[in-house]
C-alpha cells in the first residue's frame, strides 16, 4: 500500500457535461495525480472520516509519486452544499474545476443515459417536467432524477463562493471540449500550475450513446443469480477493490456504441412538436437561474443556451 495523499484539486460537476473526459486528460499530465478508481466515489458520504478516505485511496496503483496535483472527480460535489463544505474543511485551499453545459441539453442527455444504464422507466416528458425541490439529501435517486435542480448553474456557483474564493473555481464551457480542446485543456493547466505545453489524447469518455446489447446491459445492472455469481466468484476474488470499477467501466464502453445508429435502451418516443414543447417549457424553467449566472460570472449563456436578447 502507498502512503496516502488526500486531493488538493477536485473536478466538481457538471452532470452530464463531460467530467469523465475533462478527468481523463487532466490525469494523463505527468504532474497530476488522479485517483482513477475514485472517480465519482463521493468521498464524504462514502467514508465516516478522513482517516478511511486515506486508507482507502492507500489502495490505488499506480502509487502516488510525488506530482504537485492531486485530482479527484465526482460530479455531485457541486450539488451537495454538504460535500463543498467538507472538501473546503479537509482541503481549505483546493483548486476547484466545473464545466458548464447547456442546461436544456443537459437535462435531456441525462435522461438518456439512465434510461441506458436502467434506472430511468418514464417516459421523458414525465421524468423532465416537474416541480423541482430546493433542499435535497444525498440519495442515489436525488443524484441521478433531478434533472432539472442539477441545471441551476447560478445557485449551485452561488453555494460554491460561500465555501471557497472565486479565484480557487475555475469555470469551463463544455462546447469547448469539442470545438477548442487544446484552448480548454491549456486554461486548465495554467489554473493548476502545471506544464502547459503537455497535451493529452483528445478522445472523449463516457459518451451515452446507444446500448449495443440489451442482454449484456441488463445482466450487468440488474438484480440477477447471474450477476452476484460473477461478483462473488470472479470479480471479488480476482480483482482487488481499486479494479472493480475500472472493469466494469470497461465493460459498458465496449457495451456501448458511440453513434446514434440504434435507438437508446427502452427509449420511450417523443413526436417533434412534443420535443418542441418539452425544450420551450425547459426555456422558461431555466431562463431566470441562466439570467443570474450571467450577472454573476459576466457571461452571455442567456442568448448562448437560451436565445435571449443580449
Amino acid at each position: 500500500m502507498s502512503k496516502p495523499v488526500f486531493p488538493n484539486t477536485f473536478i466538481i460537476g457538471i452532470q452530464k457535461a463531460g467530467t469523465t473526459t475533462l478527468d481523463a486528460w487532466l490525469s494523463a499530465h505527468p504532474e497530476i495525480y488522479c485517483y482513477d478508481s475514485l472517480k465519482d466515489v463521493h468521498l464524504f458520504a462514502r467514508f465516516k472520516n478522513k482517516e478511511e478516505m486515506e486508507q482507502r485511496m492507500a489502495k490505488e496503483t499506480p502509487a502516488y509519486n510525488q506530482e504537485p496535483i492531486v485530482l479527484q472527480s465526482a460530479v455531485n460535489y457541486i450539488f451537495y452544499p454538504s460535500f463543498l463544505e467538507s472538501i473546503s474543511k479537509y482541503s481549505p485551499d483546493a483548486k476547484l474545476i466545473v464545466i458548464l453545459r447547456n442546461p436544456i441539453d443537459r437535462a435531456i442527455s441525462s435522461y438518456h443515459y439512465f434510461t441506458k444504464m436502467l434506472r430511468e422507466k418514464r417516459s421523458i416528458e414525465e421524468a423532465l417536467l416537474y416541480a423541482p425541490k430546493d433542499d435535497l439529501p444525498f440519495s442515489a435517486d436525488n443524484n441521478d432524477f433531478t434533472y432539472l435542480e442539477h441545471g441551476l448553474y447560478f445557485r449551485q456557483i452561488t453555494n460554491c463562493y460561500a465555501y471557497f474564493k472565486k479565484d480557487q473555481l475555475l469555470i469551463l464551457d463544455y462546447e469547448d471540449l469539442a470545438a477548442k480542446p487544446e484552448e480548454l485543456v491549456y486554461k486548465i493547466f495554467s489554473f493548476l500550475k502545471v506544464d502547459t505545453t503537455f497535451k493529452p489524447n483528445f478522445n472523449a469518455k463516457n459518451i451515452t450513446g446507444t446500448v449495443k446489447s440489451d442482454f449484456v446491459q441488463s445482466k450487468l445492472l440488474g438484480t440477477n443469480k447471474y450477476r452476484k455469481w460473477v461478483v462473488d466468484h470472479l470479480i471479488d476474488s480476482w480483482f482487488p477493490v481499486n479494479k472493480r470499477k475500472m472493469l466494469k467501466k470497461k465493460i459498458f464502453e465496449f457495451n456501448t456504441a458511440k453513434n446514434n445508429s440504434s435507438k437508446p435502451h427502452q427509449q420511450k418516443e417523443i413526436s417533434e412538436e412534443g420535443k418542441l414543447i418539452l425544450k420551450k417549457q425547459l426555456k422558461n424553467y431555466f431562463s431566470d437561474d441562466v439570467k443570474n449566472l450571467d450577472r454573476l460570472l459576466g457571461t452571455h449563456y442567456a442568448q448562448k443556451w437560451l436565445g435571449e436578447p443580449e
